[in-house]
C-alpha cells in the first residue's frame, strides 16, 4: 500500500473473490491496490475468496486507525508472512489424522518440494507418504515375503531358488500393499469422522510452533481491523465503522461482507451472515474449532432475538429444549454480533483438508417434534423436541465464484470481481505479471476456460470425471463470465498447475510472483474503470453503466409480457380477501399502483406500434439474459 493514497478515496467499490486454497495469495495486493482508488463497501466470496473478503473488510475498518500492522499496508505485506514454508505449517494436522496429510497432497499432485507431479511420479510419491505414515504395517506386509526369501536363499537347486524367490517378491509387495492400504483406510475411515471430516480442525497444534490457520486468521483480522486484546472482530463492528456492533441494513453498511457456506445435509449454499435465526450450536464441538476469545464473544453476545412473525414464547421453548440435552445446544447470535471468523470458517472446509463444521436445528419432520410443539401449545407438558445436526462445509461446492452477492437493478458502483484461470498448455508465465492476467479491453466477452480432457486410457478416464464433477459445482459461475455487465468487471488472474491449488508447499518464488500478478490484476480493471477507452472518452465505468442499462432494458419485453398475462390469469382474485398473506390497506394501495404501471409496461411491449423498438431493445448486448425470482442463500 503506498503510504501517500488517501486514507479515504472519493470513489467506493464492491469486490468478489474466488475461492481456490492457496491461490488466495493472489489477493491481498490485489485489494491494497483497489483501496488506493476506491473505499471498499461490499466485500464477498467463498473459501480463499471468502478469507480475502473479510481480510479486506477488517483492513478498510482499521485504514484509518494507525496501528501497527492494520490497514491496507499490514494487508499488502501477508504474502511476504506466508513465505518460507510459513504457509504449509498453517494447516496443522491432528495426531489420529497426521499421516493422511501428506497423501492427500501427494495424490493432488504436490509434495513438499511445491513441485507439480503427475503419472507415475504423483502415485509414486503417494505410495511413499503411505509407507511413512503407516511403517509398522508395511512391516508387518513385508513380512510373509521375507520369510519367502528366506526360504529362496534356503533352497539347494537353483530353479527353486529363483521360483521361490519370484514367488516371495510379489507375496512381499502384494502384503505391503494389502496391510499399508488397510491401516491407511482405518485411519481415513475412524479418525477423519472423529476429526469432524477433515485432517486439520484449524486450530494450533503442540507440535508446531506457529497457529494454525483459523487461531492466524483471527489474528490477522483483529490486527488489521486495529483491534489486538479488545476481543474479536463481529459483523457489527463493520456495519456501523465503529466499536459499536449494532444492526445495520444492507446499503446503510459502512463495510459489508458476505461469504457463502454449504450445507451438506441440506444440500443448498447459505450466504452468511444469515438473516436466519434458526441454527444452534455445540460449545462443546466449537472449542475444537475456534480459540477461547471467538467462544468468549459468543458466550457473551446478546441472546438472539425472534423475528416479528415467531412467537417469543415458543423461542424460548426451543431454547430451553437446546440448554437442558446431554451435550447442551446454544442458538446463535444475531448477525450483528457473530464473530467474523466463525463466518469464513463457515465458508473454508476444503474436504478432507480442513474439518467440517457443525451444527443444529430443530428437527421438525419428526414426530416428537410434532407431538412436542402441539403439546407446547396447549400448555400441557409434552415431550422434548428433537434435534438434528448439520454439516457445513466449503462454498465453493455451490458457489466458488459468487459475483451475484451485491448487484441491484443498476449499479451505483463498480463490483470488480477477481477470477482464477490457468494458462493455456505449453504457455509459461512472463516475467511482467500484467501479461499474465486477462480481462475485458472492450465489449466482448473472456473467453472460456478449457479442460484438456485425452480421448484414451486412464487418463482420459480420470481427466473426464474429474471434469465432470468441477462442471457440477461451477456451472453456475462460469456461466456468468460471457453476460454483459458482469464479463467487464471481471479480471481473471491465470496460474500454472505448480501455483495455487492444494499446493502448500509453494516455493517463495511462487507465492511472490502470484501476490505481484495480483496486484497486476487489480491495475488492469482499475485503469479500464478510470480511464477514457470507449467513445467520446468515456471510460469504463460509463461503458458498464450504459451496458448494465441496455442488458436490463433487453430482459424487460419477455417479463413484462409474462406479467400481464399472468395478471389477467388471476383476475378472479380479490386482493381484499387473498386466500393467504393479507395485505394491510397501504400494502393494497401500494400494490394497485404497482398494478398500474406493471399493466401499462405490459401493453407498451405488447403494442404492434412498438414492435420495432421491442426488436431493438432485445437485438443487444448478446447473449440475453431474463429476470427470474430467485431465493436468498
Amino acid at each position: 500500500m503506498d503510504p501517500d493514497s488517501p486514507a479515504a478515496p472519493d470513489r467506493e467499490c464492491d469486490v468478489i473473490m474466488q475461492g481456490g486454497v492457496t491461490s488466495g495469495v493472489v489477493y491481498p495486493r490485489a485489494l491494497a491496490r483497489f483501496a488506493q482508488t476506491y473505499r471498499l463497501r461490499c466485500l464477498g466470496g467463498s473459501s480463499a475468496g471468502g478469507i480475502a473478503a473479510a481480510l479486506a473488510a477488517a483492513a478498510e475498518h482499521g485504514r484509518a486507525c494507525g496501528a501497527p500492522g492494520s490497514g491496507f499496508a499490514g494487508l499488502a505485506a501477508l504474502p511476504d508472512t506466508l513465505a518460507g514454508g510459513r504457509l504449509a505449517d498453517l494447516f496443522q494436522p491432528q495426531p489420529a489424522t497426521r499421516p493422511l496429510l501428506p497423501v492427500l497432497l501427494a495424490l493432488s499432485g504436490h509434495g513438499r518440494d511445491g513441485r507439480r507431479t503427475s503419472g507415475l511420479a504423483r502415485w509414486g510419491s503417494a505410495s511413499l507418504a503411505l509407507l511413512a505414515g503407516w511403517p509398522l504395517h508395511a512391516v508387518l506386509g513385508a513380512v510373509p515375503g521375507l520369510l519367502g526369501w528366506w526360504l529362496a536363499l534356503a533352497a539347494t537347486t537353483g530353479w527353486a531358488t529363483v521360483g521361490t524367490a519370484a514367488l516371495a517378491s510379489v507375496v512381499l509387495v502384494a502384503g505391503v500393499v494389502v496391510v499399508v492400504g488397510v491401516g491407511a483406510a482405518a485411519t481415513l475411515g475412524r479418525a477423519v469422522p472423529a476429526n469432524l471430516f477433515g485432517v486439520c480442525t484449524g486450530r494450533s497444534e503442540a507440535a508446531h510452533d506457529g497457529p494454525g490457520f483459523t487461531d492466524w486468521f483471527a489474528e490477522r483480522l483483529d490486527a488489521l481491523a486495529g483491534r489486538t486484546g479488545r476481543g474479536p472482530l463481529l459483523h457489527g463492528h463493520l456495519w456501523t465503522g465503529s466499536d459499536e456492533a449494532a444492526f445495520r441494513p444492507p446499503g446503510q453498511r459502512e463495510v459489508d461482507l458476505r461469504t457463502v457456506s454449504t450445507c451438506l445435509s441440506q444440500g443448498r449454499p447459505y450466504e452468511m451472515p444469515w438473516e436466519s435465526r434458526a441454527f444452534f450450536y455445540e460449545p462443546a464441538a466449537w472449542q475444537r474449532l475456534f480459540g477461547p476469545d471467538v467462544m468468549a464473544a459468543l458466550d457473551a453476545a446478546p441472546p438472539a432475538r425472534p423475528a416479528a412473525a415467531d412467537r417469543h414464547d415458543a423461542w424460548a421453548f426451543e431454547d430451553a429444549a437446546a440448554a437442558a440435552r446431554p451435550r447442551p445446544l446454544r442458538r446463535l447470535p444475531d448477525p450483528a454480533h457473530l464473530p467474523v471468523v466463525v463466518s469464513v470458517r463457515l465458508s473454508v472446509s476444503f474436504p478432507l483438508l480442513v474439518s467440517a463444521v457443525p451444527l443444529w436445528t430443530v428437527d421438525r419432520r419428526s414426530a416428537v417434534t410434532t407431538e412436542a410443539v402441539a403439546a407446547f401449545r396447549r400448555g400441557a407438558v409434552g415431550p422434548a423436541p428433537e434435534f438434528c445436526e448439520l454439516w457445513f462445509t466449503d462454498g465453493g461446492f455451490t458457489s466458488n465464484f459468487p459475483v451475484h452477492l451485491f448487484d441491484e437493478a443498476l449499479p451505483t458502483r463498480p463490483t470488480f470481481a477477481v477470477h482464477l484461470g490457468t494458462f493455456l498448455p505449453g504457455r509459461e508465465p512472463d516475467a511482467d505479471e500484467s501479461a499474465n492476467i486477462e480481462y475485458a479491453t472492450d465489449n466482448r466477452p473472456l473467453l472460456p476456460s478449457h479442460r484438456p480432457i485425452p480421448a484414451a486410457g486412464w487418463a482420459g478416464l480420470t481427466a473426464f470425471f474429474a471434469a465432470a464433477f468441477a462442471t457440477s459445482r461451477e456451472w453456475p459461475d462460469a456461466s456468468q463470465l460471457g453476460t454483459p455487465g458482469l464479463r467487464d468487471r471481471i479480471v481473471r488472474v491465470l496460474q500454472t498447475p505448480a501455483e495455487g491449488g492444494l499446493n502448500l508447499h509453494m516455493p517463495d518464488a511462487a507465492i511472490a510472483s502470484l501476490a505481484a500478478r495480483g496486484g497486476a490484476a487489480a491495475d488492469g480493471l482499475v485503469g479500464m474503470f478510470t480511464e477514457p477507452h470507449y467513445a467520446g472518452g468515456t471510460t469504463g465505468w460509463d461503458n458498464h453503466r450504459w451496458v448494465r442499462y441496455r442488458a436490463l432494458l433487453g430482459t424487460l419485453p419477455r417479463w413484462l409480457t409474462s406479467w400481464g398475462a399472468g395478471r389477467a390469469a388471476m383476475a378472479d382474485l380479490d386482493p381484499g380477501d387473498p386466500p393467504s398473506y393479507r395485505l394491510a390497506r397501504s400494502g393494497r394501495r401500494l400494490a394497485a399502483e404497482l398494478d398500474e404501471v406493471l399493466g401499462a409496461g405490459a401493453d407498451a411491449v405488447g403494442a404492434p406500434e412498438h414492435a420495432e423498438g421491442v426488436a431493438d431493445l432485445t437485438a443487444a448486448p448478446r447473449p440475453l439474459t431474463v429476470l427470474r425470482r430467485m431465493p436468498q442463500l
